[in-house]
């Protein structure tokens, strides 16, 4: 009895499916399709573990809003965000050092990455780009 009522239910499913495509819903064909608000890197230098992310919509008064964190504290490194804006313009914003910082920016963001400096403020290495 139970595997009949599956075959039904598949049925069912499969019905449902081909109305939704015959009526012209289109599932878009991946997430990257659409633009994105928000993203997230992470990024490892030498035993250090750094995060970012940045959101275009957050509310509160902001274009656009980026965070920033260095996990491994003590260690000599910190964590600094590039930012390209949807303007073509582009500014840098940092550094966070053995912590979290957060920044509301007037601008929209395009890409953002995350680049490892040490105490000297000489960068060290960046993750790759991520784009919203």
């Amino acid at each position: 009895m139970a595997l009949k009522n599956l075959k039904r239910a598949a049925a069912a499913v499969a019905a449902m499916a081909a109305v939704g495509v015959g009526s012209g819903f289109v599932a878009p064909s991946s997430a990257s399709a659409a633009t994105q608000n928000t993203g997230f890197i992470s990024h490892w230098y030498k035993g250090a573990y750094f995060e970012g992310q940045a959101d275009n919509n957050p509310g509160g008064g902001s274009e656009s809003w980026i965070w920033a964190a260095d996990y491994t504290h003590g260690d000599g490194y910190g964590v600094q965000v590039n930012v390209q804006h949807t303007d073509g313009s582009y500014s840098t914003w940092g550094p966070a050092l053995d912590g979290t910082a957060t920044r509301g920016l007037d601008k929209d963001i395009r890409r953002f990455q995350l680049c490892v400096i040490n105490w000297s403020y000489v960068n060290q290495s960046c993750s790759a780009w991520k784009y919203l």
